[in-house]
């Protein structure tokens, strides 16, 4: 028999998803980042070896004919350094390709001869197919901004909480934060904050918190909408340059869970191109690495 292995690697978990030559899946599982500027390349191989683990429970050690890996700290397809660098002597297969989310999220969008996706999860990026040329915009991650993300949302966030505690001014944002802390004076989260345990994918959590009270609280609608605005404007920049795009597919837990969020960004778009259709990706990126993984 067979084995094909497709990974997405996003900034908060990792999925995986393995099938026979003839499709059948025989295996599904969720593990930890693979994202090795936020974790660590040496911790972005102890959870991607632990996924392994599980795969190896299931189906016993099984040798791969096609591997593809999608991870959230690539833009682009992996040179040989970062691929055996993240990798080596993990699994066996006999092809393999890495590259980033946005890529195998891409291939599990429609089979238009031009279409764009766009992902708001942990972190934020778009990316766009036309005439076989791929275009990225946006995933400069969370130092340099990733407008939109659920990161970006929850640090934006915080700092106005912070700003309306000092002014001694109690709002469901204030509350929110010390809910998610677990503190009673918003003070005590500092070393929480800052503590190992406030990784990236835990601190953009709070954005739930945030889309949750934004009906009540001006400030939390606010950094919602600014985000929007924001990641918008990436998206309309690749579309802008992809030409006659007929698609867009929406990926990630900020559209999933936000429901403000995704009305303002797509009236956004639908102002600047109102004859693109826009709507949720439906088969998950997961399967989109499957389907490259089968096809190496």
């Amino acid at each position: 028999m067979k084995y094909y292995l497709g990974i997405d690697g996003g900034g908060t978990k990792t999925v995986a998803v393995v099938s026979d030559e003839f499709s059948n899946v025989l295996f599904e599982g969720v593990g930890k980042t693979i994202n090795f500027y936020s974790v660590g390349m040496a911790k972005a191989r102890e959870n991607l070896s632990s996924l392994f683990d599980e795969i190896y429970k299931s189906l016993g050690k099984v040798s791969f004919s096609g591997v593809c890996i999608g991870c959230s700290a690539l833009d682009c397809e992996a040179t040989p350094d970062v691929t055996r660098a993240l990798c080596d002597g993990i699994f066996e297969t006999e092809k393999l390709h890495v590259n980033s989310d946005v890529y195998v999220a891409l291939q599990a969008a429609g089979e238009e001869k031009c279409r764009a996706v766009a992902i708001c999860g942990t972190g934020s990026i778009a990316i766009g197919e036309k005439d076989g040329e791929t275009i990225v915009k946006g995933g400069w991650g969370h130092i340099a901004g990733d407008e939109g993300s659920a990161y970006s949302i929850a640090v934006n966030s915080l700092k106005a909480a912070f700003i309306l505690y000092d002014e001694n001014k109690t709002t469901p944002l204030v509350n929110a934060a010390c809910s998610f802390f677990g503190v009673n004076n918003l003070r005590d989260a500092i070393d929480k904050l800052y503590s190992d345990d406030m990784t990236k994918d835990v601190l953009a959590s709070f954005s739930e918190k945030v889309g949750a009270i934004s009906d009540e609280d001006v400030i939390a609608k606010t950094v919602i909408l600014n985000e929007a605005h924001g990641f918008s404007r990436t998206v309309i920049s690749l579309l802008d340059e992809l030409g006659e795009c007929t698609h867009l597919y929406l990926y990630g837990g900020v559209f999933k869970n936000n429901r403000l969020f995704e009305e303002c960004f797509r009236n956004d778009i639908s102002e600047v191109f109102p004859d693109l259709k826009t709507e949720h990706l439906s088969l998950t990126p997961q399967r989109g690495a499957l389907k490259v993984a089968q096809s190496l």
